[in-house]
């Protein structure tokens, strides 16, 4: 199981789940009803913890989900050219990949590997 979307709105992880069920990727949505919980427990001030998270269930599918995630999400008119940090909940324009305000990574965006941090050896 990996997470693969978080949002605090509970609606676009629906339709982040719905995008994914489509294409045959077992998924199901972690906290989908502790929002409410979380809103209640500690005043309007709700944790990030409480926020709705879409997971998969097959671990070997996460690049796809991630890439169908992120094509379908950016392009919608849900985006309007801003993400909203899952930490700090700033808007920040869609051609940052990362918050301007805490530094947390876009969560469409694919995670980075080792080898992509390097630099390529010049080829003889």
């Amino acid at each position: 199981m990996k997470d693969v979307f978080h949002d605090s709105d509970p609606t676009r992880v629906g339709f982040a789940r719905s995008i994914l069920e489509s294409e045959g990727i077992a998924c199901f949505v972690r906290n989908e009803n502790s929002q409410v919980l979380g809103q209640t427990f500690f005043a309007m001030a709700q944790p990030q913890m409480f926020d709705p998270t879409l997971c998969i269930a097959d671990d070997r599918r996460f690049d796809e989900a991630v890439a169908l995630l992120k094509d379908k999400l950016s392009s919608g008119p849900t985006k309007n050219g801003i993400w909203t940090c899952p930490a700090c909940k700033e808007a920040v324009p869609s051609s940052f990949e990362m918050c301007w305000n805490c530094g947390t990574t876009d969560p469409l965006l694919p995670p980075t590997t080792d080898a992509e941090d390097e630099p390529s050896s010049p080829s003889s």
